[in-house]
């Protein structure tokens, strides 16, 4: 059976939990017999003659095939509709899908692939699966979380209400051109992906009518695997039909954690070691644990912050350089062979997101690992972080609650850390179970 992972960026450049993810299937599946492949979109290709407009490459990463693709920018220069709409982009992995001959295809993540990541399979009649990985079927920053720092039900105003929260300059120039009525009165109308001119009208309209245009392309899937119940919830609750619907819980690659020392044992310990690991962006809450450190008048307790300032310059920037606390050392990003080593030195995890998780794989890990996890009590984590068992949970935003939070840990660490968390699944129990999804949708042994 062949196989086709297709994603929006890959490994070794792009290395968040996606990229591994998909990583430690297509080995899985490739050890087990099945001819996976895998097509990313490769948003920092260069493009070596000013007169190139889409370039595709094949690698092999590890022992895994890779088609890379992208599309110069000039040819898609509105960026609000390249994210769903890229129509070079879908006729690249047309091409892909006809050359090789693949039996199913697995989408993980389509931004910048565009809707044809739908289209082309379904076109030549091959099974899809749909991997939800965030909201971005719903919500154009896939986040569900609105420049002023608050959660989000779906897109306001049939998406009119996106604009401002999308691109704050798109929203000023609405407003002081006077066109918002005119970017309403066509948003009914579909948007020409024949089109991908960029103007002050063209961009937002692209962001209205978006959930509704992919939401419709999503439910042609045969089938969309949820890794958390709540993010089922909440694509259900936007109209994605019930029985598309199937909850698979990540799992982990355990060859991430082959050369990880032995955690030291917590009692005794001269102080508290807490960490936080991931992009320092500003929905994951990176200066909400920093406020709590403030709060926290103990100097047996230190913070290790793990993770790249790439996602988010400017805010990330201004948080570290403004770190003036000798209990606080920013380490910056790691490799991923580097994962155990970080983890094996922490005592506790914190996880301070501001936004609805769906299931961070930094808590798996660190659960992996035998580090339980203080965590923000909403979206999917508190599926995974259970009080008692797995670690503790306090109100997303709440400085003051985090610090009480970490304040009791450090005052009795032997006791409050005295957990044995639950391991979270195996990339071994996934591989069975999309093997045997696989198997009833093409009728072929996987």
């Amino acid at each position: 059976m062949k196989v086709l992972l297709a994603l929006h960026q890959y490994l070794p450049r792009h290395i968040t939990g996606t990229e591994q993810y998909v990583r430690a299937l297509a080995r899985g599946l490739r050890a087990a017999g099945v001819d996976a492949r895998v097509l990313a979109y490769e948003p920092l290709l260069q493009f070596d003659s000013p007169e190139r407009l889409f370039l595709e490459r094949d690698e092999q990463v590890e022992d895994v095939p890779v088609r890379r693709i992208a599309v110069h920018h000039r040819q898609s220069p509105n960026p609000e509709l390249r994210d769903y709409e890229n129509p070079l982009a879908g006729q690249l992995l047309a091409r892909h899908l006809d050359e090789v001959g693949y039996d199913l295809v697995h989408l993980f993540h389509p931004r910048n692939i565009g809707t044809g990541a739908i289209e082309q399979p379904k076109l030549r009649g091959l099974p899809l699966c749909v991997h939800l990985m965030d909201f971005w079927w719903i919500c154009p920053n896939y986040l569900l979380w609105r420049r002023d720092g608050s959660l989000c039900d779906g897109p306001p105003e049939g998406g009119a209400g996106c604009i401002a929260c999308v691109d704050e300059r798109l929203g000023a120039a609405v407003a002081e051109r006077r066109i918002e009525a005119d970017v309403r009165r066509i948003g009914a109308r579909p948007t020409p992906a024949g089109n991908q001119g960029a103007s002050a009208v063209r961009q937002a309209h692209a962001l209205l009518g978006r959930k509704e245009h992919l939401m419709a392309l999503l439910a042609r899937a045969d089938r969309v695997l949820a890794p958390s119940r709540f993010l089922a919830g909440v694509y259900r609750d936007h109209g994605l039909p019930e029985h598309k619907l199937v909850h698979l819980p990540y799992g982990l690659a355990p060859d991430r954690f082959v050369d990880m020392p032995p955690k030291k044992p917590v009692p005794g310990r001269p102080r508290l070691d807490i960490g936080y690991v991931g992009s320092i962006s500003r929905h994951k809450g990176v200066h909400v644990l920093l406020d709590a450190m403030r709060r926290l008048g103990r100097d047996d307790v230190h913070l290790h912050v793990h993770g790249s300032r790439d996602s988010q310059p400017g805010f990330s920037e201004a948080l570290v350089d403004g770190i003036d606390d000798p209990r606080v050392t920013f380490h910056g990003a790691f490799a991923p062979r580097e994962l155990g080593g970080v983890l094996a030195a922490l005592d506790v995890l914190v996880v301070p997101s501001l936004w609805y998780e769906n299931t961070p794989f930094s808590v798996l890990e660190a659960l992996h690992a035998g580090v339980p996890v203080v965590a923000s009590d909403l979206g999917g984590i508190r599926e995974i972080v259970v009080p008692g068992r797995s670690g503790m949970l306090f109100p997303a935003g709440d400085a003051a609650a985090l610090a009480a939070v970490l304040d009791r840990i450090a005052a009795d660490p032997a006791h409050e850390l005295a957990l044995a968390p639950p391991r979270p699944p195996s990339i071994d129990d996934n591989l069975a179970q999309l093997r045997a999804l696989y198997a009833e949708l093409t009728g072929k042994p996987a």
